[in-house]
């Protein structure tokens, strides 16, 4: 029996999904791409290439949409399966747009989720939030690329293991093993949602990295761009370190807190490492050479854009504008609940709001102007880690909060 998914977006994950899921017979793939001229570029690459192809390491695959619509009803009436393979600070609006068209027991879920993706996702669906299965995953399970708009994307590297969260939890095992299938990827179902904001590293990676390679720059433009994971030397790493050392922390104190909430999925980064790319890191001695000698990472460079003279560090490109404001500030918050001080975490977030542009930390509380942007918390009106805990279910009903 065939099952009819949609995919909604239109970059490197969307591309992707819709070369490997269009190419199995008993799939019907659909393509919700609502944003600007995208749904035009989707239709004029595929006709020209009579698909999207994917580039793998095992060969070619060829998957050809069914339908590509700007429009939710269209696109969404009759899914079973909504993946979300858009920046997060899309999903809300993308979530609201679908919402009347979710068949009651549809799977929806986003690939990444980042941080905090259930508490945007339950606020944005509203009542129909109670008729679907949420789901999400710690990070994409490929290191992808757009070659061609519309025509081709090339998978550079595939992570070992993917964790995945749901909501309800007990659906976990049943959407992972399906998806698991679809996708050829294995995925590990974590306890909660709160597990898989944790656990995202993408939230130390890319702003630390970030903050690593620039936060002493003089303004003035680098003659290439600057190797970005390869990037990494010791004093970035140790940053790194110090980052993922924080969250660890938060942690343990969430554990001593709450003895029945299972965060075994929260790796520290160089377990992480290890964990999802296996067989590609050539030194694992130190946490710089898992880094600089991971053939998934090779040649990725760091987000600039061309100016005279060179190139120019890129702030608003979603290392920041997407890791910082729904990943690392939905960790930071859930670590203000908790009394649990971040202070490199800290400094990277005053850099990259600096950078940004916003405000999302003021005089060490997350509270600034700019937190309607993110899904810190806060910003839900979730004042303690109680509250957070018993709206989000995030322990068993029958599991005593105490603090």
């Amino acid at each position: 029996m065939k099952i009819q998914i949609t995919i909604c977006g239109g970059g490197n994950a969307a591309h992707t999904l819709v070369g490997l899921l269009g190419n199995q017979n008993d799939v019907i793939v659909k393509v919700y791409a609502p944003l600007g001229d995208e749904a035009d570029r989707w239709q004029n690459g595929i006709r020209l290439n009579g698909g999207i192809t994917v580039l793998t390491p095992q060969g070619k695959k060829l998957g050809r949409p069914d339908l590509v619509s700007r429009n939710a009803s269209k696109a969404v009436s009759g899914s079973e399966l909504v993946i979300l393979a858009l920046p997060a600070f899309a999903h809300q609006a993308i979530l609201e747009e679908i919402a009347p068209y979710l068949i009651s027991g549809a799977w929806v879920g986003a690939l990444p989720a980042r941080g905090g993706f259930d508490l945007g996702a339950r606020s944005a669906l509203g009542h129909q939030v109670t008729q679907v299965s949420i789901f999400g995953f710690q990070t994409l399970p490929w290191a992808c690329r757009i070659q061609q708009y519309g025509s081709e994307a090339i998978i550079l590297g595939t992570k070992k293991q993917v964790d995945i969260a749901a909501w309800p939890a007990a659906q976990g095992p049943v959407i992972a093993d399906r998806l698991q299938q679809l996708l050829s990827v294995r995925l590990d179902p974590v306890g909660s949602f709160l597990s898989l904001t944790l656990a995202d590293t993408g939230q130390i990676i890319h702003p630390g990295i970030m903050y690593g390679l620039f936060h002493d720059w003089n303004g003035k433009p680098y003659p290439d761009k600057r190797p970005f994971y390869q990037g990494v030397d010791d004093t970035i790493a140790e940053v790194l370190q110090q980052m993922s050392d924080e969250v660890q922390g938060l942690r343990t104190v969430l554990g001593k807190s709450y003895p029945d909430l299972d965060l075994s999925a929260v790796r520290s980064l160089n377990d992480w490492l290890l964990r999802s790319y296996q067989g590609t890191i050539a030194d694992s001695s130190t946490l710089q050479s898992r880094f600089a000698t991971n053939q998934s990472y090779a040649g990725l460079t760091a987000p600039m854009k061309p100016m005279s003279g060179g190139f120019v560090p890129d702030f608003q490109a979603r290392y920041l504008a997407e890791d910082v404001p729904f990943n690392l500030l939905v960790t930071r918050g859930i670590a203000g609940l908790a009394d649990v001080p971040m202070p490199m975490v800290d400094r990277v977030v005053t850099w990259a709001q600096t950078q940004l542009g916003k405000e999302y930390l003021v005089d060490g509380k997350v509270e600034g102007t700019d937190l309607p942007a993110t899904r810190a918390p806060q910003r839900f009106a979730i004042t303690s880690l109680d509250r957070l805990f018993q709206e989000m279910e995030y322990l068993a009903a029958d599991s005593a909060v105490s603090t």
